[in-house]
């Protein structure tokens, strides 16, 4: 098995992108992503036991490697295998999985992104590691460079272009993954009832209604979303509606009882109490102190 392997050689050309530095939700997915252009040496191999991001000795995590190859090649082994890594191929090493990948031939441009092992990436552990063609490989690295390219613009209307560059890339990593064609008609039936709760959190759902949707019992419901997204229904609701009120909190204007009305709170006060309960202070203290942070990250 192979120890943590880092060689890269000064020839090497990397640009980092760091997304809780930037508008949007994608810090939620995304532990870190980057563009490469690799010559000379390139090597990095992995236990699999975690990976430690933007430096933090003690932020040791499991995060699945999504690589998309734009020119060059590269090469992979995992398990008792090698592939090649060609232009317009992805390379899918999901959490936990072994691997060493480098360069192969003269360079290798390419974008990489570290993906969370968060609840809504947890069907990536039913995929194997693999080499596939995807039209998507070359989409996600168009993305990539836009979103590197505006953010270090200082046009007024940077943030909203990075916001829909960066949703537009979440957006092509579901579909990169191939979340659709790698399931069960049933589990494809309960992802796409939740992309549609995501979409409409001002209804009022409930449990029983879930299940119904899914033809099923309410225990039998219970027990397939605690698998499928490692958390229960009433835990999965309160996480994507807080989730939203904080994105709605820190980039746009609307007032406490919009967001409330929004996310699916019957009020303001309700909303707060269970705001503060999850994050330990009150929205409106929270919007305040993300919105000085990002603009000191700006300066």
């Amino acid at each position: 098995m192979w120890q943590d392997i880092l060689n890269i050689h000064s020839d090497c050309i990397e640009d980092f992108i760091n997304f809780d530095k930037l508008p949007g939700q994608a810090d939620s997915f995304i532990a870190i992503a980057g563009l490469s252009y690799l010559q000379t040496e390139y090597q990095i191999g992995k236990t699999g036991k975690g990976e430690v991001c933007l430096g933090n000795e003690n932020s040791n995590r499991h995060v699945h490697y999504l690589i998309s190859t734009h020119a060059g090649e590269g090469k992979v082994k995992f398990g008792n295998n090698e592939y090649l890594v060609k232009p317009g191929s992805v390379l899918l090493l999901p959490a936990g999985t072994p691997f060493l990948y480098e360069l192969s031939g003269k360079y290798w441009d390419m974008c990489w992104l570290l993906l969370h092992d968060c609840s809504e990436y947890k069907f990536v552990h039913q995929l194997q590691p693999s080499v596939y063609s995807s039209a998507n490989a070359e989409k996600l690295y168009q993305t990539m460079s836009l979103i590197r390219e505006f953010k270090h613009g200082e046009s007024m209307y940077q943030s909203d272009i990075v916001l829909r560059l960066v949703e537009v890339l979440i957006y092509q990593i579901a579909q990169t993954l191939n979340m659709g064609q790698q399931l069960t008609k049933h589990q494809q039936k309960f992802h796409s009832l939740i992309r549609r709760v995501n979409k409409q959190l001002q209804l009022p759902w409930t449990v029983k209604q879930l299940a119904a949707e899914m033809h099923m019992s309410e225990p039998h419901f219970f027990r397939l979303c605690k698998k499928e997204m490692g958390m229960t229904p009433i835990k999965l609701l309160t996480h994507t509606r807080l989730e939203y009120a904080c994105y709605l909190l820190r980039y746009t204007q609307y007032n406490l009882d919009q967001i409330a009305d929004t996310v699916g709170y019957g009020d303001s006060a309700s909303f707060a109490h269970r705001f503060k309960k999850d994050y330990g202070l009150s929205p409106g203290r929270w919007r305040k102190e993300q919105k000085n942070t990002f603009q000191h990250s700006v300066i």
